[in-house]
């Protein structure tokens, strides 16, 4: 795996929620391999760092997210699909009050997206075994209180397309995985709670 590719604004819903403007297009933000944490087994809880100072407002953002079996440079409509290898469902972990200010300062927010354990996943369900899993619901529950659930068809940009437009702003490669976006209903988290995540009858879980 050369990096982690997330996708943001990819659901209406969820830019309407967060105050921005609704883009044309998804937008694009690198997280690097280090701060990776994977479930290898389902109904598993993970031990996860919480991130941020007590005035920071942190929210994790539930995702269907993509492994690549293969990649390229401006790959077309007929290559793109051949790239998915695995789907699972993870966490795109956000300190929103920092990512804020940099906004409003015009900066880079890549310190609001980048830390340990910024990037969760759960285990890897190979394509072959969910060809349907855009139209599988997935969520997230903070103890045990539901706060996001969606479909994957819900998204404004479908897998192929991202993978087609990303791929024309930079070189993918083997083992790349895409977080594709997360739905509305961001909720804060704090010290202490734990966080379910379900995709179809898949579960597990991370405690912070």
């Amino acid at each position: 795996m050369d990096k982690i590719i997330c996708v943001g604004k990819n659901y209406l819903a969820h830019a309407i929620e967060l105050g921005d403007a609704v883009p044309e297009k998804p937008v694009l933000f690198l997280k690097p391999p280090s701060v990776l944490k994977q479930a290898y087994a389902w109904g598993e809880t993970l031990q996860a760092t919480f991130p941020g100072e007590a005035t920071e407002i942190v929210h994790p953002e539930v995702e269907l997210v993509l492994q690549l079996a293969h990649g390229g440079y401006r790959l077309n409509h007929e290559q793109a699909p051949h790239c998915i290898n695995a789907v699972t469902i993870g966490l795109d972990m956000t300190l929103r009050t920092t990512q804020t200010l940099l906004k409003k300062q015009s900066h880079p927010w890549t310190i609001g997206k980048v830390f340990p354990d910024a990037a969760i996943i759960g285990p890897w369900i190979a394509l072959s075994d969910m060809t349907d899993y855009l139209q599988q619901s997935f969520s997230a529950s903070i103890n045990d209180r539901m706060c996001q659930q969606a479909m994957g068809q819900q998204m404004m940009m479908p897998p192929i397309e991202l993978i087609v437009y990303i791929s024309h702003y930079f070189p993918l490669c083997a083992g790349d995985i895409i977080f594709t976006g997360t739905p509305e209903g961001i909720s804060e988290l704090h010290h202490h709670d734990c966080l379910h995540l379900s995709l179809r009858d898949y579960a597990f879980s991370v405690q912070f």
